[in-house]
């Protein structure tokens, strides 16, 4: 019995596995591509093993002090790890990330065996996980990994942790701290782990489990402070809970529609203006909450649970930076696959009626569907410029109008960087970097006094600037 299980469990491996290479080879011949850059290509501390150089891994931001302050040394350690094997060939990057992509598809079909689903339900969300689209940029940008292996070290930490002997809880913990070495979202674990508890009615003295995540936390939060600074600057309480009343039901609404239909995946998805009809999509929550409780679908409430705690730790980015970005939906995507392979588990096995069989084929076109999307998306994104200008179609993102600028001009296209530059500027009049930029642009293209001009106004606060503007003055004077 037990050898057929395995056998079992093998062919669903095998399934998952071979849908996840289907959907996500594409993403293997991609180069590097945006804080790919600065992060691996241009980042001298990946070059060595020392004992100072992990030291410093931990000590600064994943960038080395030349990008967002991003805490995450473990990320920093796997990227030298596939330095040190790849060199500079992008190749064994994206095959790391992709092995991260498919071992999360692969933990979540065992997730689902340890929460009591059958085989079926296991099987059928190893299969969406695989080729849903929502990680596409994550793994053509190999700085999108922390979210992959983040999930990947918090889902092994959860398996562990639902096992009943100390040895499996020691490494449970450990895999969470690795976890939040990964990515900050992971403080999120213990609520997910509640949530798993709940569902398995777990006896409340196994609650205690709980406690050691704030232990492993306290460190964690004392090192990344250390390093990049506080997890969350300048929050204020009224304007957070206006952003959870008035606006979170509708950024719900948004990822469940791209985890169903991500047809138009991009970076930098600008937050959406707010809805007068706030208080609806609020009562429409609680409503659906309501509905499963009293439906008693322990599934649904589960699922429904998982999405909206996964997506939390976004929420400070949300409200402080007014962006969205898709792949954030990642972790969160369980939340809504999990209830769709349970209905799709019951379609089948009620396939004597002709409405459910056929209502259940089409599982098939989705994957397909899902698939080919992911393909496209690789298609359209696959290099800087295209990425850019994919996202600019759907958002007026400043990050993004600004870098497809900087881009054009190292391309030598410096006209065609100026409007960029010039929208940046319209918003954001004091942006050093940006008046720096736009007046290269404006020197490149024969426009010597506007550079100039743009020059002075920011020499005082920036040195790079004040080197410039000398050189340029100092050509204009040379020539006859």
């Amino acid at each position: 019995m037990k050898d057929l299980e395995d056998l079992r469990r093998s062919r669903r491996c095998l399934a998952i596995l071979a849908l996840a290479l289907v959907a996500y080879w594409p993403t293997l011949r991609v180069g590097f591509l945006w804080d790919d850059h600065v992060m691996i290509e241009s980042n001298p501390a990946l070059r060595e093993w020392s004992g100072r150089a992990l030291t410093h891994d931990f000590t600064t931001d994943v960038f080395d002090g030349h990008g967002d302050p991003y805490y995450r040394p473990a990320q920093t350690l796997l990227n030298r790890m596939d330095y040190s094997i790849w060199g500079l060939r992008p190749f064994g990057y994206h095959l790391t990330n992709w092995l991260g992509h498919a071992a999360n598809a692969l933990l979540l079909q065992e997730l689902v065996i340890a929460l009591g689903f059958g085989n079926l339900v296991a099987l059928l969300v190893g299969c969406l996980f695989a080729v849903n689209p929502m990680p596409v940029e994550q793994l053509i940008i190999i700085a999108g990994r922390a979210e992959i292996f983040g999930l990947t070290f918090t889902l092994i930490s959860l398996l562990f942790l639902l096992r009943e002997d100390a040895e499996s809880w020691a490494l449970g913990y450990a895999a969470y701290a690795l976890a939040l070495l990964f990515k900050e979202s992971a403080l999120i674990t213990p609520f997910l782990l509640a949530i798993l508890y709940l569902y398995r009615k777990v006896p409340r003295s196994a609650y205690w489990r709980l406690l050691p995540h704030g232990v492993l936390a306290i460190p964690y939060l004392m090192l990344r402070y250390h390093a990049v600074g506080p997890l969350i600057s300048h929050a204020t309480i009224g304007y957070i809970s206006k952003f959870f009343f008035e606006a979170y039901a509708q950024v719900l609404l948004i990822y469940a529609r791209l985890i169903l239909m991500p047809w138009n995946l991009h970076s930098h998805r600008m937050m959406p203006n707010l809805t007068h009809f706030w208080p609806l999509l609020d009562m429409f929550f609680v409503g659906l909450a309501i509905y499963l409780i009293r439906r008693k679908s322990r599934w649904g409430l589960l699922g429904f649970a998982w999405f909206v705690i996964m997506l939390l730790p976004k929420t400070p980015i949300m409200i402080y930076g007014n962006f969205m970005l898709d792949h954030w939906a990642y972790p969160a995507s369980f939340g809504i696959i999990l209830p769709l392979a349970v209905v799709y588990a019951k379609l089948w096995q009620g396939r004597k009626n002709p409405f459910s069989y056929w209502t259940g084929m089409t599982f098939f076109p989705l994957v397909i569907f899902w698939a080919l999307l992911v393909h496209l998306n690789v298609a359209l994104r696959g290099t800087d410029e295209k990425m850019y200008r994919w996202a600019l179609h759907f958002t007026q993102s400043h990050p993004i109008q600004f870098n497809l600028g900087a881009l054009l001009v190292e391309q030598g296209r410096p006209m065609e960087a100026i409007p960029y530059f010039e929208n940046v500027r319209a918003d954001y009049p004091k942006d050093v970097n940006n008046i720096y930029a736009l007046a290269q642009a404006y020197w490149q293209t024969g426009h010597p006094k506007i550079a100039i001009r743009l020059l002075e106004g920011i020499q005082m606060i920036c040195p790079p600037a004040r080197q410039t503007l000398f050189m340029m003055k100092a050509s204009r004077r040379s020539k006859p």
